[in-house]
């Protein structure tokens, strides 16, 4: 059975199966813009920033974003090491489509991958699901921030809620984390910002691992 890798773009906001072509594509809107606009993500509709840019050559491309939806064959973590020996975690999410089967895979420390494992581990082997992320402006006071949107919905549509205890612990102890890093005399915000986010991918890490050994047995 034929497998697709598919990713998701922070830049476009969503679903995109990795090819060749995307891969040039995305090159192309990159070197347009330059790196410095580039690193800033997802700009919506603002004519000078890298979504537009992407969305252009994807278009010129006639590449459009990936439909993921079928049956949940399998839910894993996996750990890829480039050639200077970094390691990056991963998400890996099987959807099995008629002939075809899509390989999710998302970087473990993304809100994509984090927000699909609080709702993967409210699912079965086998489930027919649909799943779909986006990008999501929030403002909050003079600055906009981009969230990234996760819905997992069900055969009949309903949406597949998050395990809300797992959302919840995290809070309380990313929140301990933080206290405790203030009582030992620890003030620098991107000290205090680096501990909490390491915290949520260890969480996360954790609950994937429970949720492969569920779909294993």
């Amino acid at each position: 059975m034929p497998k697709s890798l598919v990713l998701y773009s922070t830049i476009a906001g969503g679903f995109y199966a990795h090819t060749d072509d995307l891969e040039k594509a995305i090159s192309v809107a990159r070197s347009n813009v330059g790196d410095d606009v580039w690193k800033k993500g997802f700009s919506g509709k603002d004519s000078a920033g890298a979504t537009v840019a992407a969305i252009t050559e994807l278009n010129v491309a006639g590449i459009e974003p990936v439909k993921v939806e079928g049956e949940l064959k399998n839910v894993s973590f996996v750990e890829n090491k480039d050639s200077a020996g970094n390691v990056y975690p991963k998400l890996r999410v099987d959807i099995a489509n008629g002939d075809n089967v899509m390989l999710l895979s998302l970087d473990l420390k993304s809100d994509v991958a984090q927000r699909l494992i609080a709702k993967l581990d409210s699912c079965q082997p086998g489930d027919h699901v649909k799943v779909a992320a986006w990008a999501s402006p929030v403002d909050r006071g003079e600055r906009t921030f981009i969230n990234h949107a996760v819905s997992v919905k069900g055969c009949q549509g309903e949406e597949v809620k998050a395990n809300s205890e797992f959302s919840s612990n995290l809070k309380t102890q990313t929140e301990a984390l933080e206290s405790t890093l203030k009582s030992a005399g620890i003030s620098d915000t991107k000290v205090i910002s680096a501990a909490k986010t390491n915290k949520r991918i260890e969480a996360h890490k954790e609950k994937l691992l429970d949720i492969q050994n569920r779909f294993k047995s």
